[in-house]
């Protein structure tokens, strides 16, 4: 009786199980050749740079100085790698000259880093297909079964190539230098103050050519510690969603100190007697100035809690009293700006805390037309507001942006600035003269998440005289460690050449570790 003969596969199943085969060890072989190549070492006018190319799912250039234990983050092109510049060695005097805007140095740095980045990333990708090739030829070799003998060589060479010339065209295709404009500064502690007062300073983004010098010039100042002149102006705080995380008021009051504070709304997770009688004292000691309205998970007697508490509590028609009546002005003034407030529709105004209350639009039996209905009483009270206000708060994004939505298409052209919450994430939309800014969540994702994920706020930057808001600093913080990132957006250089666009800044999480 003959043995029973396995299954043989398709010639189509068999090469494409080939290639899969070949496709991972192409991927195994590059990581390892670039972790072989290590980093290169490039000689400039500032220093001596190391420059190394990383795996990455998206492209980063990034800036480190272990020494001061911060660097840099932009998002400039799109390929499956990073470039990590190193700093390892300073020339003092050059550094002072490039600090105090020495063109010569800044180019001549500038054209030494691009082709030691270049010469590393070619380096780095040599490596690669050449640990590949090893791997495909020291597969083949254990393959002794394998016919034809050439075919994962073969196959295996092609995808490198492929991905090779792939990835480096992708990279230089989509290589953006604007995104320099906005990077992502990350550092412990107080060396966020530094950067971002370095990163504000007007000397550092002016007239000395491409926004790749302007960075090289933020970073020699910091390093050189270099004075930068104080830029004037006036500068609010903005957090929200804290949801009843009372564990992260002490590390965001030594954050903000004696500024103002503008709350938006979540202060906890019901608005329950107990809840409010312990928060009220809680968000009253962010500051010495505290404003705030109410969001979808707050309730009338927490507002009123708060307002006994002394913060002021901004309602349409005025400011909430302690005894809950609304009294005064609908706009108060803090920094001379005109702020006024939009309490949320779904805060809840009833009695007790039932399980069914809605918390959010969905919870309605309309969801739709429940929405739509705020929306139109958010703009017409907005409408009604006489003088027009400098900054709005509003708690909810998609009720601020709907806004800025209508204002922009009815040509609305005075600078106002939506204060925002709801999402949990750090954005800045831009529509015309109007800037929304959503902080993220003070509440580092509440009590049981306190250690492990980051407090969001920002820190929101207007001109000396016009409502103008110049800047903001959307700034993250682990509560503990005191591991922090910022990352400074220039709203003139948000998009300059459209009416509208967005900017999200990255988790904290996404933070590499410096090494």
């Amino acid at each position: 009786m003959s043995r029973p003969q396995p299954p043989r596969w398709s010639p189509i199943l068999r090469w494409a199980a080939l290639a899969a085969l070949a496709a991972g060890l192409v991927v195994a072989g590059t990581v390892l050749g670039w972790r072989l190549a290590g980093p290169s070492t490039t000689e400039t006018s500032i220093g001596r740079v190391a420059v190394e190319v990383l795996p990455s799912l998206g492209g980063n250039a990034e800036a480190i100085v272990p020494v001061a234990d911060w660097g840099l983050r932009a998002d400039a092109y799109d390929a499956p790698f990073t470039i990590r510049a190193e700093l390892r060695s300073l020339e003092r005097p050059a550094l002072l000259q490039a600090a105090e805007g020495d063109r010569s140095v800044l180019s001549a740095t500038e054209g030494e880093l691009r082709d030691g980045a270049r010469a590393a990333v070619l380096r780095a990708f040599a490596w690669g297909l050449g640990a590949a090739i090893v791997l495909l030829a020291l597969a083949t070799l254990v393959w002794q079964r394998l016919r034809p003998r050439w075919a994962l060589v073969a196959l295996g060479a092609a995808i490198a190539f492929a991905g090779a010339g792939a990835s480096l065209w992708s990279a230089q295709a989509s290589f953006d230098a604007r995104a320099f404009q906005t990077p992502t500064y990350f550092a412990r502690g107080a060396e966020l103050d530094r950067i971002l007062e370095v990163a504000g300073d007007e000397r550092v983004r002016s007239e000395y050519g491409s926004t790749f010098a302007s960075v090289l010039r933020s970073i020699t100042a910091v390093l050189a510690e270099v004075p930068t002149e104080e830029v004037p102006g006036r500068r609010l705080y903005l957090a929200s969603d804290l949801h009843g995380n009372a564990l992260v008021v002490e590390p965001l009051a030594r954050a903000i100190g004696d500024a103002p504070l503008l709350l938006a709304g979540d202060f906890g997770q019901r608005g329950g007697a107990a809840e409010s009688a312990a928060l009220a004292p809680r968000v009253a000691a962010f500051g010495t100035r505290v404003v705030a309205v109410s969001g979808n998970h707050d309730s009338r007697e927490l507002m009123e809690r708060l307002a006994l508490q002394d913060v002021t509590v901004l309602e349409e028609t005025g400011r909430l009293d302690p005894d809950g009546a609304v009294a005064g002005s609908p706009q108060v003034e803090v920094e001379d700006l005109r702020i006024a407030g939009f309490s949320d529709p779904l805060e809840w105004r009833g009695e007790g805390d039932p399980p069914d209350r809605p918390v959010t639009f969905d919870d309605l039996p309309h969801p739709e037309a429940g929405f739509e209905r705020a929306v139109a009483d958010l703009v017409a009270w907005f409408d009604g507001l006489d003088p027009a206000p400098d900054v709005v708060m509003v708690h909810q994004s998609a009720l601020a942006r709907r806004l800025a939505e209508d204002l922009l298409e009815r040509g609305y052209d005075r600078d106002l600035t939506i204060a925002t919450g709801h999402t949990h994430r750090q954005e800045i939309h831009l529509y015309g003269s109007i800037v929304v800014v959503d902080a993220g969540s003070v509440g580092a994702g509440g009590i049981f998440d306190a250690g492990r994920l980051a407090i969001g706020f920002a820190e929101l930057h207007f001109a000396p005289e016009a409502p103008r808001l110049r800047s903001v600093d959307l700034i993250s913080i682990e509560p503990f460690s005191g591991e922090a990132q910022a990352s400074r957006v220039v709203i003139a250089t948000l998009c300059p050449d459209r009416d509208r666009c967005s900017f999200n800044a990255p988790g904290l999480e996404a933070t590499l570790p410096l090494e």
